[in-house]
């Protein structure tokens, strides 16, 4: 076990649902503007927002590094009466499918890795949408670095808007909600021509030894141009 999964298994254990068990408020209020279909929740935690998620007719996976945030998501999923796919994984190996989701969400959660962003948005397919919502830096408790990026969920001013640039803004909000100032974003990623003249939509995550579909390389090759 390593050193991130026993800092927030201790979490999780000591104070199982200490948020409650309901969905993040900002993700209520805009669950309408997210399409139906396979979603992604990053750093899903004890499963609130990705029950919530289901229970609206989404296919939905979490994922998290704690054993015990993901038993924790099994056990809520089963007392709300929702089927969901959960999975627990260390997201510094992660490595996401091309154009998988229809909709990613990151919720008191930022990706560990910088070249997640680019990956994030890659796994997004042509329309689909992006939510985020986290604690801003200055809400930081104290300062971490590269070696605790496992505890960083704290985003700087504009930080998302910077990193996810190649995706359509669809609300952005920095403001005080309950005494903390926190991060709001929505973004959708815009369809592209070329792909769907390719029909490279409804792409997912293949083992490697299995190779590559046709679509697959086609893809490939037009985010390399792209580049």
């Amino acid at each position: 076990m390593g050193i991130a999964e026993e800092y927030w298994n201790a979490i999780y254990k000591s104070k199982p649902f200490a948020k409650g068990k309901e969905a993040d408020p900002f993700l209520t209020q805009v669950v309408h503007r997210l399409q139906k279909g396979k979603t992604l929740d990053l750093g899903m935690g004890e499963g609130q927002n990705a029950v919530f998620l289901a229970s609206k007719g989404h296919s939905v996976k979490g994922i998290d590094i704690s054993s015990n945030a993901i038993e924790n998501a099994k056990q809520l999923a089963l007392e709300k009466g929702q089927e969901l796919q959960v999975e627990r994984t260390d997201l510094d190996l992660l490595v996401l499918g091309l154009m998988e989701y229809d909709n990613i969400i990151m919720i008191d959660f930022k990706p560990p890795i910088t070249r997640y962003y680019s990956e994030i948005s890659r796994a997004l397919k042509q329309g689909g949408t992006l939510l985020v919502k986290s604690y801003m830096d200055s809400e930081m408790p104290e300062a971490l670095g590269s070696e605790d990026a496992y505890k960083n969920f704290y985003y700087y001013s504009n930080e998302l808007i910077k990193n996810f640039g190649d995706l359509k803004i669809l609300y952005y909000n920095e403001d005080k909600l309950n005494g903390k100032k926190v991060v709001q974003f929505l973004a959708q990623k815009p369809l592209d021509k070329d792909a769907a003249k390719y029909n490279l939509f409804n792409m997912h995550s293949q083992p490697k030894e299995t190779g590559m579909s046709r679509q697959r390389e086609l893809a490939e090759a037009l985010f390399k141009k792209k580049d």
